[in-house]
């Protein structure tokens, strides 16, 4: 058996097992070595196994600590707060993700979004109004504001899809980090419309503004999900007593 196809075996029994709850949230996995003797395999094998669930959040690893399965692992549709990668990318291999436009227009901004997006207000933006459904329940209203002077080029057709892959493959930008706000909220007519909520139903919503790696703002928006489709993991690896404000 090849090394490729070994460790994504190890993987994918080890996602199992996860899912099943053999392993829980918090548990710590058997160490590497343990590991190693039961597929009967090298180290370096099971270390390529566990970057694959690392990667997709399933465990934790810290040095001098071992490795545990992530908070809420086995919810499909819970996500990391660090993850800023967009919602197609984030559920890539655990769910279809399809989009519809219900808002694509160019228009000056407001003061608050001239704030978050360092712009001036003669500067245009992109007003975009999004359904995301995930295998075809509505999972998220995604209203996001992007300044044309950063993003440009960007259409209805393209906001049906990733765009953040279109930044990254077709623009050739490459996105750093986020500063994100999570707040609760009860739900309003379009959470009603099409998240299929009811009447004062609880609505989690994530307020972020995203830069690319070059440090410029390029995305404030304001994401609504229903409050029983999962939630936001936040991991303190350290204190702090810096604050940052959204």
């Amino acid at each position: 058996m090849c090394l490729i196809s070994q460790y994504n075996q190890i993987a994918n029994t080890l996602k199992e097992r996860i899912k099943k709850g053999d392993y829980v949230a918090g548990q710590h996995l058997p160490s590497q070595k343990e590991l190693a003797d039961e597929f009967h395999t090298s180290r370096v094998t099971i270390q390529k196994a566990l970057d694959e669930l690392s990667n997709t959040n399933l465990i934790l690893r810290r040095q001098g600590s071992g490795t545990t399965v992530a908070p809420n692992s086995r919810s499909t549709l819970d996500i990391l707060s660090s993850q800023y990668e967009g919602t197609t990318k984030l559920f890539e291999g655990r769910g279809k993700v399809t989009t519809k436009v219900l808002k694509f227009e160019i228009r000056l901004p407001s003061v608050h979004e001239q704030e978050r997006l360092s712009i001036s207000d003669s500067t245009p933006v992109y007003d975009i109004l999004r359904l995301r459904n995930i295998d075809n329940e509505p999972y998220e209203l995604d209203h996001s504001i992007m300044p044309l002077s950063v993003i440009q080029n960007l259409t209805e057709k393209i906001a049906s899809g990733s765009i953040y892959t279109f930044i990254e493959s077709t623009l050739g930008l490459k996105i750093g980090s986020s500063i994100r706000k999570i707040t609760a909220d009860v739900s309003r007519k379009n959470d009603q419309d099409y998240l299929k909520c009811t009447h004062n139903e609880p609505i989690l919503q994530v307020s972020q503004t995203v830069h690319l790696s070059d440090g410029r703002p390029f995305e404030y928006s304001q994401t609504r999900h229903r409050y029983d489709k999962g939630g936001v993991i936040v991991i303190n690896n350290t204190l702090s007593s810096n604050g940052l404000q959204i």
